[in-house]
């Protein structure tokens, strides 16, 4: 071919499906052989395209034929030898371009117009300012004056490249204008619209597009058969695979991992009740919180489901829990209500926080001018200049998974053991005779109180059940699938309880998702440790990946893609999942998406009232309600101080102080109120818009001294898993706020330099 013709109503039908945004779809795969020419008739319902021997023509059953866009395949290389993910970002970011352009809209932070040309430039990629960026060039005024007299518009595309290496030669522009004549002619109108090329599926997702409704939520009940009219290909593959091993399920935020882990865990259960076979399932997750929300969601697509969560009285079951609800239920009367920290595993964490900071309190008022002198310059200097926050945190990885789960409480095993990377850095025995100090006196605060914490009972299970009795016991009361979502919030005890909870001959059913960045804070996820703990030979895993982003869109993507880049080259196991992604998004959404912006106030009291303000001004310009707008501050300083300005000036804000905490959302929906959450608990939320609030130098990442290498490498590594998770929050729009004095986070230098986010 040598030129794609596209009528202005067909761009915006390609535009406003779903299926055809991401090549996990069947009909994005069919746009794709039409796109490169393999194929010389499709029909999609409403839309048609024909090829003949000069070019292919997309249009509808009521074309418009006065405007349109026109791929100058001469010129114009990006549809040649790509793969098909690439060919439909570069075709969809293009015809959003020109929907845009046509509709007078403004461009967004992907889209240039150069001052004083015809051309203009859209970026399909995310990118980053030290890199070169691929970009397609465009002509908006070609042949203008002959196409003026007959009232056309039409843009050409002529090519795409590098920055540094973009074919820039000129394009002959009488040879396009003489297709723009000729298209007219080619594209015929069928008689019928009904084609026997089209599938009843197709006609089924053509009938069932979101474009009708404001959005559509996981939580809505429309049951599995529905579903999956919304799945892509990888999800449907996923869901309705028969079980045979152990699986990892990987995916940035926002592609639909939990959602899918649901529906397959409902599909497991409507296909082992139909041949009448026994089947029990658990799923588990990692707080109570977001296990309600799961319930939610499980209860809401699946009829009659409440009968499935009773295994005494059903031949197909499932138990859907907590790690730690299980553990507290498997030890039975050996622990009693009222000697666990909490029931909850993320409040009990929370506690150990605050019983680990009075032990580091005492020990330091108490030990460390003597200990000093037996101590390493680097843990000195660790000791005397990291923050607060920060050695607590690491304190409580050290104390959990180093002490307990690796050391076994004894002194001689833990100086014996090797360091991990990026933890407290400790070289010399005397570091550890005070970090093992500040844990006696820890454990001395739980035996005074008469308590454990979450790791006593991970561990005190995890001893259990490497018995002869359980070993015996679990073909009876073990599962046939284990299910485990968000993985990477468990750390490597919690994670050595999974494989013992299958029957033996099922041990390997262990179904897991994976983000590794969204584990804030997370010290050596490296996937060695992951299948040790689980047990599982990295050689039988079947590994799927989710592309295709719904939540987000592109620009926030940008935000997010952006931040994580930033990071890549500081850790061994940092992961960007954002390097190969589709998104889900069709033109409507595409009009309520803004640029990120970021605006820069002149103290800490403007700030803490402007959030508040920009939260009504969010919520009128997206059209949408309070409870869809997330306030998330950066400290817990401003959340106290947002707090205590919200309950005085009594402004309509709910608190969330836990981790995807359903209860507190489905509150904020009822009485129409904002949510104000503190940065560490938003995770498995969705918002149309979210406000982030101390997003400014100094504290995203908090300061941290230089000359300590592993705690400002773990500040940091947390941190931009922090924003990433923060920012990915968001449906359509972010702002970033911060102090002028503090400037500009190190974090969102590279998306302020490129663009992506603007300064307001």
């Amino acid at each position: 071919m040598k030129y794609l013709y596209i009528t202005h109503d067909a761009i915006k039908e390609i535009a406003t499906t779903h299926q055809f945004q991401s090549p996990d779809f069947d009909e994005a795969k069919e746009l794709y052989t039409a796109i490169i020419g393999n194929t010389q008739a499709l029909n999609f319902g409403n839309l048609q395209f024909l090829q003949n021997e000069k070019g292919g023509h997309f249009y509808t059953l009521k074309p418009n034929f006065k405007e349109g866009i026109v791929f100058s395949l001469d010129t114009f290389s990006a549809f040649r030898d790509s793969r098909i993910d690439t060919i439909i970002t570069i075709f969809q970011k293009t015809l959003k371009f020109a929907l845009r352009y046509f509709e007078k809209l403004p461009p967004t932070s992907c889209e240039k117009h150069i001052a004083g040309t015809n051309t203009c430039i859209v970026f399909p990629f995310p990118f980053i300012a030290t890199k070169e960026s691929y970009r397609i060039l465009i002509d908006k005024n070609f042949d203008n004056r002959r196409l003026e007299k007959r009232d056309m518009r039409f843009l050409i595309v002529y090519a795409s490249g590098l920055s540094d290496s973009i074919n820039t030669l000129p394009v002959n522009f009488q040879e396009v204008n003489k297709y723009v004549e000729e298209a007219r002619s080619y594209c015929i109108i069928p008689s019928n619209k009904t084609s026997p090329t089209i599938s009843e599926n197709i006609n089924s997702f053509n009938l069932t597009q979101l474009s009708e409704k404001h959005e559509l939520l996981i939580t809505e009940n429309i049951g599995l058969e529905n579903w999956k009219y919304y799945l892509t290909n990888t999800q449907k593959e996923f869901i309705t695979k028969k079980v045979a091993g152990p699986e990892r399920l990987e995916g940035a935020a926002g592609t639909g991992k939990t959602l899918s882990m649901i529906l397959r865990c409902i599909y497991l259960l409507k296909e082992y009740e139909k041949i009448s076979e026994e089947c029990h399932l658990i799923f588990i997750t990692h707080s109570i919180s977001t296990k309600k929300q799961i319930v939610e969601i499980f209860k809401s697509n699946f009829e009659n489901s409440d009968s499935y969560l009773d295994r005494s009285h059903s031949l197909v079951s499932v138990n859907i829990t907590t790690l730690q609800e299980w553990c507290i239920e498997f030890l039975g009367n050996s622990l009693g209500s009222t000697e666990y920290l909490d029931k909850d595993a993320q409040d009990s964490k929370l506690l150990q926080k605050l019983y680990l900071d009075d032990a580091f309190s005492k020990t330091m008022e108490a030990d460390f001018s003597s200990f000093k002198h037996f101590c390493s310059p680097d843990f000195i200097n660790y000791i005397e200049n990291t923050q607060r926050d920060d050695i607590i945190e690491m304190l409580q990885h050290e104390v959990s998974v180093t002490i307990k789960g690796r050391a076994n409480e004894n002194f001689e095993i833990y100086k014996s053991l090797p360091r991990l990377k990026y933890s407290i850095p400790c070289k010399m025995e005397g570091d550890l005779n005070f970090v093992f100090l500040i844990f006696r006196k820890y454990q001395e605060s739980l035996q005074n109180v008469n308590q454990f914490d979450s790791d006593d009972i991970i561990l005190t299970a995890l001893g259990q059940l490497n018995t002869p009795i359980w070993r015996r016991r679990r073909q009876k009361d073990g599962y046939n699938i284990v299910f485990v979502d968000e993985t990477h919030l468990f750390n490597l005890n919690e994670m050595s309880i999974i494989h013992n909870l299958a029957k033996e001959e099922f041990k390997n059913n262990i179904i897991f998702t994976l983000d590794k960045s969204q584990a804030v804070g997370d010290r050596g996820l490296v996937d060695e440790a992951l299948y040790d703990a689980l047990q599982l030979n990295d050689s039988q895993k079947d590994f799927k990946r989710l592309d295709t982003i719904f939540r987000s869109s592109p620009e926030i993507i940008n935000v997010a893609f952006n931040i994580l880049s930033s990071g890549a080259t500081l850790f061994t196991s940092f992961e960007n999942p954002l390097n190969k992604i589709s998104f889900g998004f069709i033109e409507k959404e595409g009009k309520l998406s803004q640029t990120p912006k970021y605006i820069l106030v002149e103290n800490e009291e403007k700030l803490i009232s402007e959030c508040l303000l920009q939260a009504e001004k969010l919520k009128k310009e997206l059209n949408t309600s309070n409870s869809r707008i997330l306030i998330i501050a950066t400290s817990e300083m401003l959340f106290t101080k947002l707090e205590k300005l919200v309950i005085t000036s009594h402004k309509p804000v709910e608190f969330l102080k836990s981790r995807g905490d359903l209860e507190i959302v489905n509150q904020a929906t009822k009485n129409n109120r904002f949510i104000l959450a503190g940065i560490d608990y938003v995770g498995g939320l969705e918002f149309d818009g979210v406000i982030i609030c101390g997003a400014d130098k100094g504290r995203v990442p908090p300061n941290q001294s230089e000359s300590v290498t592993e705690a400002s490498h773990f500040t940091n590594y947390a941190w931009h898993n922090r924003m990433y998770v923060a920012v990915t929050r968001a449906k359509y729009a972010v702002v970033f706020m911060g102090e002028k004095s503090r400037g500009i986070s190190p974090l969102l230098e590279s998306s302020v330099h490129n663009g992506s986010i603007k300064i307001d």
